[in-house]
Protein backbone atom coordinates (compact mmCIF):
# COMPACT_ATOMS: atom_id res chain seq x y z
CA UNK A 1 0.00 0.00 0.00
CA UNK A 2 1.23 3.50 -0.88
CA UNK A 3 -0.08 6.82 0.38
CA UNK A 4 0.84 9.81 -1.77
CA UNK A 5 -0.79 12.76 -3.53
CA UNK A 6 -1.32 14.24 -6.99
CA UNK A 7 2.16 15.87 -7.02
CA UNK A 8 4.33 13.43 -5.07
CA UNK A 9 3.19 10.43 -7.10
CA UNK A 10 5.15 11.72 -10.12
CA UNK A 11 8.36 11.65 -8.06
CA UNK A 12 7.97 8.14 -6.69
CA UNK A 13 10.55 5.61 -7.77
CA UNK A 14 9.42 3.32 -10.58
CA UNK A 15 10.26 0.22 -8.55
CA UNK A 16 8.01 1.42 -5.72
CA UNK A 17 5.11 1.96 -8.11
CA UNK A 18 5.79 -1.31 -9.94
CA UNK A 19 5.40 -3.18 -6.67
CA UNK A 20 1.77 -2.03 -6.67
CA UNK A 21 1.10 -2.13 -10.41
CA UNK A 22 3.63 -1.76 -13.29
CA UNK A 23 1.03 0.16 -15.32
CA UNK A 24 1.01 3.14 -12.89
CA UNK A 25 4.40 4.44 -13.99
CA UNK A 26 3.42 4.04 -17.66
CA UNK A 27 0.28 6.12 -17.15
CA UNK A 28 2.14 8.84 -15.25
CA UNK A 29 4.83 8.99 -17.94
CA UNK A 30 2.16 9.37 -20.60
CA UNK A 31 0.39 12.09 -18.61
CA UNK A 32 3.60 14.10 -18.28
CA UNK A 33 4.52 13.66 -21.93
CA UNK A 34 3.45 15.46 -25.10
CA UNK A 35 1.76 12.31 -26.35
CA UNK A 36 -1.94 12.89 -26.91
CA UNK A 37 -3.17 9.28 -26.89
CA UNK A 38 -2.64 6.04 -24.99
CA UNK A 39 -3.49 2.45 -25.90
CA UNK A 40 -5.96 0.82 -23.52
CA UNK A 41 -7.00 -2.82 -23.27
CA UNK A 42 -10.62 -3.89 -23.03
CA UNK A 43 -11.20 -6.38 -20.21
CA UNK A 44 -12.32 -9.31 -22.36
CA UNK A 45 -15.00 -10.36 -19.90
CA UNK A 46 -17.61 -10.71 -22.65
CA UNK A 47 -15.45 -11.31 -25.70
CA UNK A 48 -11.91 -11.26 -27.01
CA UNK A 49 -9.79 -8.47 -25.46
CA UNK A 50 -8.80 -5.71 -27.84
CA UNK A 51 -6.74 -2.53 -27.85
CA UNK A 52 -8.13 0.92 -28.53
CA UNK A 53 -6.65 4.43 -28.43
CA UNK A 54 -7.90 6.91 -25.82
CA UNK A 55 -6.99 10.62 -26.05
CA UNK A 56 -6.00 12.94 -23.20
CA UNK A 57 -8.78 15.37 -23.93
CA UNK A 58 -11.29 12.51 -23.64
CA UNK A 59 -9.83 11.43 -20.30
CA UNK A 60 -9.93 14.98 -18.96
CA UNK A 61 -13.56 15.45 -20.06
CA UNK A 62 -14.58 12.11 -18.53
CA UNK A 63 -12.78 12.81 -15.24
CA UNK A 64 -14.32 16.28 -14.92
CA UNK A 65 -17.77 14.81 -15.59
CA UNK A 66 -17.42 12.39 -12.66
CA UNK A 67 -15.88 14.97 -10.33
CA UNK A 68 -18.68 17.40 -11.12
CA UNK A 69 -21.45 14.82 -10.75
CA UNK A 70 -20.33 13.94 -7.23
CA UNK A 71 -19.15 17.46 -6.38
CA UNK A 72 -15.73 16.13 -5.36
CA UNK A 73 -13.59 18.90 -3.93
CA UNK A 74 -9.85 19.50 -4.15
CA UNK A 75 -7.72 17.78 -1.52
CA UNK A 76 -10.05 14.78 -1.27
CA UNK A 77 -8.66 11.28 -0.69
CA UNK A 78 -8.95 8.66 -3.43
CA UNK A 79 -8.32 4.94 -3.01
CA UNK A 80 -7.50 2.89 -6.09
CA UNK A 81 -7.35 -0.90 -6.07
CA UNK A 82 -8.28 -1.44 -9.73
CA UNK A 83 -5.64 -2.58 -12.25
CA UNK A 84 -4.19 0.31 -14.24
CA UNK A 85 -4.08 -1.80 -17.38
CA UNK A 86 -7.77 -1.07 -17.87
CA UNK A 87 -9.77 2.13 -18.17
CA UNK A 88 -11.37 1.94 -14.71
CA UNK A 89 -8.04 2.06 -12.89
CA UNK A 90 -6.56 4.66 -15.23
CA UNK A 91 -9.49 7.03 -14.79
CA UNK A 92 -9.46 6.80 -10.99
CA UNK A 93 -5.86 8.03 -10.99
CA UNK A 94 -6.59 10.81 -13.50
CA UNK A 95 -9.59 11.98 -11.43
CA UNK A 96 -7.34 12.13 -8.36
CA UNK A 97 -4.69 14.13 -10.22
CA UNK A 98 -7.16 16.62 -11.69
CA UNK A 99 -8.87 17.17 -8.32
CA UNK A 100 -5.48 17.73 -6.62
CA UNK A 101 -6.21 14.93 -4.19
CA UNK A 102 -4.43 12.56 -1.87
CA UNK A 103 -4.00 9.08 -3.33
CA UNK A 104 -3.99 5.69 -1.60
CA UNK A 105 -2.84 2.84 -3.85
CA UNK A 106 -3.49 -0.83 -3.09
CA UNK A 107 -2.18 -3.75 -5.13
CA UNK A 108 -5.08 -4.89 -7.34
CA UNK A 109 -6.64 -8.23 -6.39
CA UNK A 110 -10.09 -9.69 -5.81
CA UNK A 111 -9.67 -9.02 -2.08
CA UNK A 112 -7.28 -6.04 -1.85
CA UNK A 113 -8.16 -4.36 1.46
CA UNK A 114 -7.85 -6.03 4.84
CA UNK A 115 -7.53 -2.90 6.95
CA UNK A 116 -8.15 0.77 6.33
CA UNK A 117 -6.73 3.47 8.61
CA UNK A 118 -7.41 6.46 6.35
CA UNK A 119 -10.69 8.25 5.71
CA UNK A 120 -11.52 7.71 2.01
CA UNK A 121 -13.67 10.12 0.01
CA UNK A 122 -13.84 8.09 -3.19
CA UNK A 123 -13.20 4.46 -4.13
CA UNK A 124 -13.95 2.36 -7.20
CA UNK A 125 -14.61 -1.38 -6.86
CA UNK A 126 -15.56 -4.30 -9.04
CA UNK A 127 -18.60 -6.30 -7.95
CA UNK A 128 -16.28 -9.12 -6.92
CA UNK A 129 -14.17 -6.80 -4.74
CA UNK A 130 -17.36 -5.43 -3.19
CA UNK A 131 -18.43 -8.96 -2.29
CA UNK A 132 -15.19 -9.60 -0.42
CA UNK A 133 -15.16 -6.16 1.21
CA UNK A 134 -18.67 -6.71 2.58
CA UNK A 135 -17.19 -9.47 4.75
CA UNK A 136 -15.35 -6.62 6.54
CA UNK A 137 -18.21 -4.12 6.81
CA UNK A 138 -16.37 -1.98 9.38
CA UNK A 139 -14.11 -0.77 6.56
CA UNK A 140 -17.05 1.02 4.94
CA UNK A 141 -17.29 3.34 7.95
CA UNK A 142 -14.20 5.06 6.54
CA UNK A 143 -15.47 5.27 2.94
CA UNK A 144 -17.80 8.10 1.89
CA UNK A 145 -18.42 7.24 -1.77
CA UNK A 146 -18.03 4.03 -3.78
CA UNK A 147 -18.69 3.40 -7.46
CA UNK A 148 -19.28 -0.22 -8.47
CA UNK A 149 -18.63 -1.61 -11.93
CA UNK A 150 -17.31 -4.60 -13.80
CA UNK A 151 -20.35 -6.85 -13.70
CA UNK A 152 -23.86 -7.51 -12.52
CA UNK A 153 -24.77 -6.06 -9.13
CA UNK A 154 -27.27 -8.67 -7.99
CA UNK A 155 -30.36 -7.98 -5.90
CA UNK A 156 -28.71 -9.96 -3.13
CA UNK A 157 -25.64 -7.72 -3.24
CA UNK A 158 -27.79 -4.57 -3.34
CA UNK A 159 -29.62 -5.69 -0.19
CA UNK A 160 -26.31 -6.09 1.66
CA UNK A 161 -25.25 -2.46 1.12
CA UNK A 162 -28.50 -0.82 2.23
CA UNK A 163 -27.33 -0.33 5.82
CA UNK A 164 -23.91 1.02 4.89
CA UNK A 165 -23.15 4.69 5.54
CA UNK A 166 -21.22 4.70 2.24
CA UNK A 167 -22.99 6.18 -0.78
CA UNK A 168 -22.84 3.44 -3.43
CA UNK A 169 -23.43 3.94 -7.15
CA UNK A 170 -23.48 1.42 -9.97
CA UNK A 171 -21.68 2.56 -13.10
CA UNK A 172 -22.48 2.01 -16.75
CA UNK A 173 -19.66 2.33 -19.24
CA UNK A 174 -16.89 0.62 -21.11
CA UNK A 175 -13.42 1.29 -22.46
CA UNK A 176 -14.87 2.86 -25.60
CA UNK A 177 -16.75 5.43 -23.47
CA UNK A 178 -13.64 6.28 -21.39
CA UNK A 179 -15.07 4.69 -18.22
CA UNK A 180 -18.66 5.33 -17.10
CA UNK A 181 -21.12 7.61 -18.88
CA UNK A 182 -24.06 6.93 -16.55
CA UNK A 183 -24.68 6.11 -12.89
CA UNK A 184 -27.48 4.91 -10.66
CA UNK A 185 -27.71 5.03 -6.88
CA UNK A 186 -27.85 1.63 -5.19
CA UNK A 187 -29.50 2.96 -2.05
CA UNK A 188 -33.24 2.16 -2.03
CA UNK A 189 -32.68 0.75 -5.49
CA UNK A 190 -35.19 -1.34 -7.46
CA UNK A 191 -35.21 -2.82 -10.95
CA UNK A 192 -36.96 0.39 -12.02
CA UNK A 193 -34.14 2.64 -10.80
CA UNK A 194 -32.65 4.07 -14.01
CA UNK A 195 -29.14 5.00 -15.00
CA UNK A 196 -28.71 8.77 -15.28
CA UNK A 197 -26.27 10.08 -17.86
CA UNK A 198 -23.42 12.39 -17.00
CA UNK A 199 -23.14 15.90 -18.40
CA UNK A 200 -22.98 16.09 -22.17
CA UNK A 201 -24.00 12.45 -22.69
CA UNK A 202 -27.18 11.54 -24.55
CA UNK A 203 -28.62 8.10 -25.22
CA UNK A 204 -31.08 6.45 -27.56
CA UNK A 205 -31.78 3.00 -28.97
CA UNK A 206 -32.10 1.28 -32.35
CA UNK A 207 -34.92 -1.01 -33.49
CA UNK A 208 -33.28 -3.88 -31.60
CA UNK A 209 -33.36 -1.80 -28.38
CA UNK A 210 -29.56 -1.65 -28.30
CA UNK A 211 -28.22 1.38 -26.44
CA UNK A 212 -26.70 4.12 -28.60
CA UNK A 213 -24.41 6.67 -26.95
CA UNK A 214 -23.48 10.19 -28.09
CA UNK A 215 -21.22 12.76 -26.45
CA UNK A 216 -19.42 15.68 -28.09
CA UNK A 217 -17.20 16.17 -25.03
CA UNK A 218 -16.04 12.56 -25.10
CA UNK A 219 -15.89 12.47 -28.91
CA UNK A 220 -18.42 9.61 -29.06
CA UNK A 221 -20.74 9.52 -32.04
CA UNK A 222 -23.54 6.95 -32.40
CA UNK A 223 -21.74 4.22 -30.44
CA UNK A 224 -23.97 1.13 -30.66
CA UNK A 225 -23.52 -1.18 -27.68
CA UNK A 226 -24.39 -4.84 -27.12
CA UNK A 227 -26.75 -3.84 -24.32
CA UNK A 228 -30.52 -4.03 -24.59
CA UNK A 229 -32.17 -1.13 -22.77
CA UNK A 230 -35.43 0.71 -22.21
CA UNK A 231 -35.01 4.41 -22.97
CA UNK A 232 -36.85 6.71 -20.54
CA UNK A 233 -35.41 9.94 -21.99
CA UNK A 234 -32.24 11.01 -23.78
CA UNK A 235 -30.62 11.17 -20.31
CA UNK A 236 -32.08 8.09 -18.55
CA UNK A 237 -32.39 4.40 -19.34
CA UNK A 238 -33.05 1.01 -17.78
CA UNK A 239 -30.52 -1.76 -18.47
CA UNK A 240 -32.24 -5.00 -19.52
CA UNK A 241 -29.52 -7.41 -20.64
CA UNK A 242 -26.57 -7.93 -22.94
CA UNK A 243 -27.59 -9.12 -26.39
CA UNK A 244 -24.43 -11.24 -26.71
CA UNK A 245 -25.08 -13.28 -23.53
CA UNK A 246 -28.73 -14.19 -24.22
CA UNK A 247 -29.29 -17.97 -24.34
CA UNK A 248 -31.48 -19.10 -27.23
CA UNK A 249 -32.84 -22.50 -26.25
CA UNK A 250 -35.36 -23.85 -28.74
CA UNK A 251 -36.45 -20.30 -29.60
CA UNK A 252 -36.83 -19.34 -25.94
CA UNK A 253 -34.65 -16.30 -25.12
CA UNK A 254 -33.17 -16.70 -21.62
CA UNK A 255 -31.43 -13.84 -19.78
CA UNK A 256 -28.69 -15.42 -17.59
CA UNK A 257 -28.67 -12.43 -15.22
CA UNK A 258 -32.36 -12.95 -14.43
CA UNK A 259 -31.83 -16.66 -13.74
CA UNK A 260 -28.88 -15.89 -11.46
CA UNK A 261 -30.99 -13.40 -9.52
CA UNK A 262 -33.82 -15.91 -9.09
CA UNK A 263 -31.40 -18.46 -7.63
CA UNK A 264 -29.65 -15.89 -5.45
CA UNK A 265 -32.92 -14.81 -3.83
CA UNK A 266 -33.31 -18.15 -2.07
CA UNK A 267 -29.71 -19.40 -2.04
CA UNK A 268 -27.84 -16.33 -0.80
CA UNK A 269 -24.58 -17.79 -2.14
CA UNK A 270 -23.05 -16.25 -5.26
CA UNK A 271 -20.36 -18.86 -5.94
CA UNK A 272 -21.88 -19.76 -9.29
CA UNK A 273 -22.77 -18.34 -12.67
CA UNK A 274 -25.12 -19.21 -15.52
CA UNK A 275 -23.81 -19.99 -18.99
CA UNK A 276 -24.70 -22.06 -22.04
CA UNK A 277 -23.53 -25.00 -24.15
CA UNK A 278 -24.47 -26.15 -27.63
CA UNK A 279 -27.40 -28.55 -27.85
CA UNK A 280 -28.27 -30.53 -30.98
CA UNK A 281 -32.01 -30.40 -30.27
CA UNK A 282 -32.46 -26.87 -28.87
CA UNK A 283 -29.46 -25.02 -30.31
CA UNK A 284 -28.28 -23.86 -26.90
CA UNK A 285 -28.78 -25.23 -23.41
CA UNK A 286 -28.62 -23.36 -20.11
CA UNK A 287 -26.08 -24.66 -17.59
CA UNK A 288 -24.76 -23.64 -14.19
CA UNK A 289 -21.11 -23.63 -13.14
CA UNK A 290 -20.43 -23.57 -9.39
CA UNK A 291 -17.51 -23.74 -6.98
CA UNK A 292 -17.26 -27.03 -5.13
CA UNK A 293 -17.70 -25.29 -1.76
CA UNK A 294 -21.30 -24.46 -2.66
CA UNK A 295 -23.98 -26.60 -0.97
CA UNK A 296 -25.36 -28.65 -3.83
CA UNK A 297 -28.57 -29.70 -2.10
CA UNK A 298 -29.46 -26.06 -1.38
CA UNK A 299 -28.47 -25.05 -4.90
CA UNK A 300 -30.76 -27.67 -6.46
CA UNK A 301 -33.54 -26.62 -4.10
CA UNK A 302 -33.14 -22.99 -5.21
CA UNK A 303 -33.18 -24.00 -8.88
CA UNK A 304 -36.38 -25.99 -8.35
CA UNK A 305 -38.03 -22.90 -6.85
CA UNK A 306 -37.88 -21.22 -10.28
CA UNK A 307 -41.48 -21.43 -11.46
CA UNK A 308 -40.68 -21.49 -15.17
CA UNK A 309 -39.12 -24.93 -15.63
CA UNK A 310 -37.92 -23.98 -19.12
CA UNK A 311 -35.30 -21.61 -17.72
CA UNK A 312 -34.00 -23.96 -15.03
CA UNK A 313 -30.39 -25.08 -15.60
CA UNK A 314 -30.45 -28.77 -16.53
CA UNK A 315 -26.82 -29.43 -15.67
CA UNK A 316 -24.47 -28.25 -12.91
CA UNK A 317 -20.74 -28.31 -13.45
CA UNK A 318 -18.64 -28.26 -10.28
CA UNK A 319 -15.15 -26.70 -10.32
CA UNK A 320 -12.55 -26.07 -7.62
CA UNK A 321 -11.91 -22.52 -8.78
CA UNK A 322 -13.00 -19.79 -11.18
CA UNK A 323 -10.52 -18.21 -13.56
CA UNK A 324 -10.29 -14.42 -13.37
CA UNK A 325 -8.98 -11.92 -15.87
CA UNK A 326 -6.60 -9.11 -14.91
CA UNK A 327 -9.55 -6.84 -14.13
CA UNK A 328 -10.78 -9.10 -11.29
CA UNK A 329 -13.78 -10.25 -13.30
CA UNK A 330 -14.67 -13.91 -13.73
CA UNK A 331 -13.52 -14.99 -17.18
CA UNK A 332 -16.63 -17.00 -17.93
CA UNK A 333 -15.35 -18.51 -21.16
CA UNK A 334 -12.09 -19.77 -19.61
CA UNK A 335 -13.91 -20.90 -16.45
CA UNK A 336 -16.43 -22.82 -18.56
CA UNK A 337 -13.71 -24.44 -20.66
CA UNK A 338 -11.88 -25.31 -17.45
CA UNK A 339 -15.06 -26.95 -16.14
CA UNK A 340 -15.39 -29.05 -19.30
CA UNK A 341 -11.75 -30.17 -19.24
CA UNK A 342 -11.50 -30.84 -15.52
CA UNK A 343 -11.60 -34.57 -14.88
CA UNK A 344 -13.11 -34.03 -11.42
CA UNK A 345 -16.13 -32.21 -12.86
CA UNK A 346 -19.47 -33.65 -11.82
CA UNK A 347 -22.52 -33.31 -14.05
CA UNK A 348 -25.77 -33.24 -12.12
CA UNK A 349 -29.06 -33.49 -14.02
CA UNK A 350 -31.93 -31.55 -12.45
Amino acid sequence: MITTDYKKIFNLDKAVLDAIDPEIHKLLSFWNSREDKITVHTSGSTGNPKKINIYKNQMIASAKNTLGYFDIKDNSTFLNCLPMKYIGGKMMLIRAILSKSKIVLYKPSVNPINQLDTEIDFIALTTLQLNYLLEKKHIFKKIKLAIIGGGLVSENLISKIQNLTTNCFQTYGMTETISHIALRSLKNCTIKTPYKCLKGVKVGANNKNQLIINSKELDIENLVTNDKVKILSNKEFLFLNRTDTIINSGGLKINPDEVENKILKSLGDNNFFIDKIKNDKFGEEIILIALKKIKIDLLIESINLIKDKKIQPKKIYIVDKFIFNDNQKIDKLKSKNYAFKLKRVHKISI
